[in-house]
């Protein structure tokens, strides 16, 4: 019954995470020329694909943006971001690691890469990575949501309470933080009947094979006109 509640859990909680809303970066057409400018336009374009569920159509037109800007590094990310969400990590890892070259500890380069681990099942180093995006940037409340998942993942009921509650002073009616919160208060309660009633609470499964959604949308940045 836990493990098939832990994998609910986590399911739902990583595949919906894709469709919150979407951050904005501005920029403005009168600073850019040439390349850049339909760089922008290929990568505006991304993100209305991607936003709409169509997710090859997205990587289209990043590789075309990448194409005439090798260095965009939110292209870059974004696409990393989608490679991981369709099971391609090693190489969203190594896009990633590109990223990290050129924009070291970049705040939605570890916000990214958090998602790539929880993906792969590296819960540890998932919270690792939050942490320190959370560190730049503590109102990024997916980092939030993710730090609060990887910790239920490992059986630490406490710590996603906490990063829910931090997620929710930022949104409080955010529904993904309110289904962490919940989760982890119903698992909380499982064990202290478990431990009352004798029984033993197993340690936390690995569900890396049930996890198919990352974190992506809020590194889908409109750069506007």
């Amino acid at each position: 019954m836990i493990k098939e509640f832990l994998k609910a859990h986590l399911l739902f909680t990583l595949s919906i995470l894709f469709f919150m809303g979407l951050f904005f970066t501005p920029a403005y057409a009168g600073q850019m020329e040439g390349p850049l400018v339909d760089a922008v336009s290929y990568y505006n374009q991304a993100v209305d694909a991607a936003s709409q569920g169509s997710d090859q159509m997205a990587m289209d037109f990043l590789d075309k943006a990448l194409s005439l800007q090798p260095d965009f590094y939110l292209a870059q990310i974004t696409k990393a971001g989608l490679l991981s969400k369709n099971g391609n990590n090693s190489e969203a890892m190594q896009l990633l690691e590109d990223v990290n070259k050129t924009h070291p500890d970049n705040k939605y380069y570890l916000a990214t890469m958090t998602s790539v681990f929880i993906n792969t099942g590296q819960f540890e180093k998932a919270i690792t990575s939050a942490d320190a995006a959370l560190l730049k940037d503590p109102t990024l409340i997916e980092v939030w949501i993710l730090k609060g998942t990887a910790h239920g993942a490992l059986g630490e009921f406490e710590e996603e309470i906490i990063a829910s509650e931090q997620a929710l002073k930022i949104d409080p009616e955010n529904i993904n933080a309110i289904s962490n919160l919940n989760y982890a208060r119903e698992m909380i309660t499982v064990k202290q009947n478990k431990t009352h009633q004798g029984g033993v609470e197993t340690t936390p499964i690995s569900v890396f094979f049930v996890l198919t959604g990352v974190l992506v949308s809020f590194l889908l940045f409109r750069l506007r006109d």
